[in-house]
């Protein structure tokens, strides 16, 4: 299946995959306005997406519970606002690495490198998440050449449990602290 699917994407031009990914990038940002939006509040919500396009989803996760969201909320908003520049970053990635010749001949030594590590290896993306945000993980996982839907699935696992581990804690710590 993921063979099948790495060669269709291969197969697209340029501008079709930069198309897809600005309509996946449009849904995930029209998903968190309304999970917002949901909760009633305007500023906050585009305050939280604009925080967690650029410092990643575990800081806007924190963030969301002194904004007034609770913890499933904050954290859903953090997750699929850092998932709006994804899509296209990994369309940006894959084109540097097909166009740029120099950038490509170093990709194929770490390849080598990193080919027996290939399909269990990229787990390690998930527990690295965390630490160096989703956007780090996807260029390590496109520099070792590993499989992007598998890379794709190790930092969405990674950002979802510490996004939510991070929000229902802050939850916990701010009820503690008004006890």
């Amino acid at each position: 299946m993921t063979r099948l699917w790495t060669s269709m994407v291969a197969r697209l031009p340029f501008w079709r995959l930069m198309l897809y990914g600005a309509a996946a990038s449009l849904l995930f940002f029209a998903g968190s306005l309304a999970l917002g939006l949901s909760q009633g509040r305007v500023w906050p919500t585009l305050s939280l997406i604009g925080t967690s396009i650029v410092l990643e989803a575990q800081p806007a996760a924190a963030a969301s519970i002194p904004l007034g969201f609770d913890p499933s909320t904050g954290a859903g908003i953090a997750i699929l606002a850092n998932m709006i520049a994804v899509p296209i970053l990994m369309v940006g990635f894959r084109e540097a690495m097909h166009r740029f010749r120099f950038v490509r001949k170093r990709m194929e030594k770490a390849e080598a490198v990193s080919r027996k590590y290939a399909k269990y290896g990229v787990w390690i993306l998930a527990p690295l998440c965390p630490l160096l945000g989703a956007y780090a993980c996807l260029a390590i996982g496109s520099v070792l050449r590993w499989n992007p839907l598998r890379v794709l699935g190790a930092v969405v696992v990674g950002m979802v449990a510490s996004a939510f581990i991070i929000a229902y804690g802050g939850s916990v710590l701010l009820r503690w602290v008004h006890l």
